[in-house]
């Protein structure tokens, strides 16, 4: 009986809201890959949060500025699509573009999933420099 239980209670987790959430744009085509990291060059400052990780206030103020910004490819998947996924690593670690917000000129952070155009949940779009929530009229064009 105690298997089942186990079972049933590793299927529930896996179904749940919070694990749906905890990889949404970590893995992305190679065009998203290359938008995200064409916003987020090295000397740019950005911000890691994850309001569906339980995250609650914006850090605007602990910015850091990214060394590198690196897109790469991963090995097909085994889920049997035929599709190639890459993924953006900054400063030599791989992110999910949900969780990852890059400072423009004029100060506010916009998550680069958004700027990617890769579908996401519960995240929100931008922030000012005080760490507020903003809406957005139009994505910003990437700079010549």
């Amino acid at each position: 009986m105690k298997p089942i239980l186990l079972a049933a209670g590793v299927v529930a987790l896996l179904l749940s809201p919070v694990a749906a959430l905890a990889d949404q744009c970590a893995y992305v085509t190679q065009k998203q890959a290359q938008t995200a990291a064409a916003y987020l060059p090295a000397g740019k400052a950005f911000v890691n949060f994850c309001e569906p990780c339980g995250d609650t206030l914006f850090p605007a103020k602990d910015s850091v500025a990214a060394a590198s910004s690196v897109v790469s490819a991963l090995p097909a998947s085994t889920t049997g699509l035929d599709q190639d996924y890459w993924e953006l690593q900054v400063n030599g670690v791989g992110v999910d573009l949900a969780y990852v917000y890059a400072k423009q000129p004029n100060g506010i952070f916009i998550n680069l999933a958004k700027l990617a155009h890769c579908p996401t949940q519960g995240v929100w779009s931008a922030y000012d420099t005080k760490g507020r929530k903003i809406k957005l009229r139009k994505l910003p064009g990437l700079p010549r």
